[in-house]
């Protein structure tokens, strides 16, 4: 008897659907892929919980009649292509045939059809694959299909969604990909009925850039527009100084199509080269125009992915525009002009985007409003000058002698490089003294022998020689500084001298918006400014000098990618604080050191930064004696 058998049109369903149908995100992106082929100019998407109750997709394109409005719930049932040779140069966004039948096999599916020249509409119920009623219907030309109850056939696969507030970031995400893909076309996302995304249609590109990403990053990119052996690249790249911490804002869209490439990815990394820093990504909206048959987008389940035919030309002619643009701003132009828009037809209609704050961001000095006390060491530590008092870095290693107690004088709890101002502190605007922490008499007896390159201190302990991570260390530090704040009342905070207005893209700006008590749980103090636009009053006082609009801007990137709940939510950003704050600097000086060891000898958790990584290495001498040994 035979054991192989073909599967059930059922079961091959909800396998395919499982191809298709990664997340609540996936439905939105096959529906308004589908929309945008059927001509429509306006694209309405709604959601609520997540996508998981209901998404719904509204066009005005060209519509079905009753025949294809059946047809198209047919596996590989298609418009798009016909021949073999078709797959070899796909010009629409769909080709499949899949998405309808698989996005119907996992849901309640409710289509709503009608072509301008029809009189009347057809509306056909799908339940979990099944059609249950096809019939006639009133309804706007165009198409209006209806998701409820996405994977309710499928308990064990909706139990892998995560919370509804996730999945409406990755449809918020997709919607704002396929809005920037296509400037030409009206968007509107509307998430549990309020529209987080109005993106008006128009010719000039850079108006989608400043509706969608928000006004700082638009004024921070530069245009590109090349045409080179039929690959036309045009769009923004950001300025060398305004990076990302990952590749999330490196946007690639090919023939129309959001996709990601290793070839583009490689391009702006060699264009940039030196220019910006290890870890750190610029931020690119790149359109990519060429002959279908020199790319295949045939290439993943979800069309997430492209390659091209040659990509080494395509490398060459990205990278050599990503150039030529970079060497201009380096030629003496003004590093803080505005990008001019793509040369593309006259713009249409910009007045429907709403006014945004003509709020200039200024320069940031973060300098404190009032000095802090100076907190004397605990009294169980006995006064020695040996460490204090020595120079630093050290001539020659001199004789070691243990004294677990070797810190002399008190040192500020405040960073050395925070300078306070001339004028006496206020008692009113004085934090109240921190309770004295015990020392680490290990770490306070240490001897510093020097610098190990930039990010390295080399000190002798009682048993050996001990490394020290500067950064690592730095992180430990803050975020200790950071959740004592979590338990006061009254937070210590460094008020800045001049407010710091951040104009964000609309997902970061919806993002901060539901974490901004969590922000001033820890010393922040920001503020929502109208529309996308927040202001940032005042920081943690033990927070460092720097550019606060970059630093959070890295630490909402670094949020996004890993959320959590909001219990865990305060902390976590505590620790992403942490991570983006820190910027060693070149040169240390020997208060600055002391003070490292200090404040590292009296952290609760001195031998581990907030991400569990070591902030020091101990050799012991018998480890070097063995080492050395022949």
């Amino acid at each position: 008897m035979s054991i192989i058998r073909v599967l059930s049109a059922e079961v091959a369903g909800r396998i395919a659907a499982g191809e298709v149908v990664e997340r609540p995100a996936s439905v939105v992106k096959e529906l308004v892929e589908n929309s945008i082929d059927a001509g429509a100019t306006r694209i309405r998407i709604a959601a609520e919980q997540g996508g998981q109750r209901l998404i719904q997709v509204t066009d005005n394109g060209c519509g079905m009649d009753r025949d294809d409005a059946i047809m198209c719930f047919e596996a590989h049932a298609t418009s798009k292509i016909s021949t073999e040779a078709d797959v070899g140069q796909i010009k629409s966004l769909g080709f499949r045939g899949e998405a309808i039948p698989s996005i119907s096999s996992v849901s309640r599916f409710i289509l709503q059809t009608r072509r301008k020249e029809d009189d009347v509409g057809t509306e056909i119920v799908v339940d979990n694959g099944a059609i249950r009623d096809v019939q006639d219907c009133g309804c706007a030309p165009g198409t209006n299909i209806k998701v409820a109850h996405l994977f309710g056939n499928l308990p064990a696969r909706r139990k892998f969604l995560k919370g509804p507030d996730t999945e409406d970031g990755h449809i918020e995400e997709m919607v704002l990909q396929l809005a920037l893909a296509r400037p030409d076309i009206s968007f509107s996302l509307v998430l549990n009925n309020r529209e987080v995304i109005r993106a008006s249609a128009t010719s000039d590109l850079g108006a989608r850039i400043l509706m969608l990403l928000g006004k700082d990053v638009y004024e921070a990119m530069l245009p590109v527009n090349y045409q080179e052996d039929g690959i036309s690249v045009r769009g923004f790249i950001s300025k060398p100084g305004f990076t990302r911490v990952s590749r999330r804002d490196q946007r690639t869209i090919v023939n129309g199509r959001t996709a990601t490439a290793d070839t583009v990815f490689f391009a702006i990394r060699d264009a940039y080269d030196t220019l910006v820093v290890k870890g750190r990504y610029p931020s690119t909206v790149l359109y990519i125009d060429l002959p279908p048959d020199r790319v295949d987008v045939n290439v993943h389940p979800t069309k997430r992915e492209v390659r091209f035919r040659d990509p080494r030309l395509v490398v060459g002619v990205i990278a050599a525009e990503i150039r030529a643009s970079l060497r201009q701003l380096q030629g003496g132009e003004d590093p803080s002009m505005q990008p001019s828009p793509v040369q593309l037809p006259p713009v249409e209609s910009v007045n429907d985007f709403p006014p945004l704050p003509e709020v200039k961001p200024q320069p940031v000095e973060n300098k404190p409003s009032a000095p802090s006390k100076k907190t004397t060491p605990p009294s169980s530590v006995a006064p020695a000058p040996a460490v204090v008092a020595r120079p630093y870095p050290l001539p020659a290693p001199q004789p070691f002698k243990p004294e677990p107690q070797q810190i002399s004088l008190p040192l500020p709890d405040r960073p050395a490089s925070v300078n306070p101002p001339a004028s006496p502190p206020k008692p009113a605007d004085t934090p109240a003294p921190q309770p004295s922490r015990p020392v680490n008499s290990d770490l306070a007896s240490l001897r510093i022998c020097g610098r190990l390159g930039n990010r390295h201190l080399l000190a002798e302990s009682a048993n050996g020689l001990v490394i020290i991570d500067l950064r690592a260390a730095h992180q430990r530090i803050l975020f200790e500084k950071l959740l004592a704040n979590l338990k006061e009342q009254k937070i210590p905070q460094q008020p800045l001298l001049i407010p710091v207005t951040i104009n964000f893209g609309q997902e970061e700006a919806r993002f901060l918006n539901s974490q901004i008590k969590h922000f001033q749980s820890l010393g922040f103090t920001i503020e929502h400014f109208g529309g996308t636009s927040f202001i940032v009053t005042a920081v943690p006082a033990s927070y460092p000098n720097q550019d606060i609009s970059q630093t959070l801007r890295d630490i909402i990137d670094d949020l996004r990618q890993s959320r959590t709940t909001n219990v865990q939510s305060a902390i976590h950003i505590a620790q992403a604080a942490c991570r983006h704050a820190i910027s060693l600097k070149a040169n240390l000086t020997e208060k600055e050191v002391n003070q490292l060891i200090f404040d590292l000898a009296r952290a609760t958790m001195p031998y581990a930064d907030p991400n569990g990584n070591p902030t020091m290495i101990h050799i012991t001498y018998s480890e070097l004696e063995k080492r050395f040994k022949g």
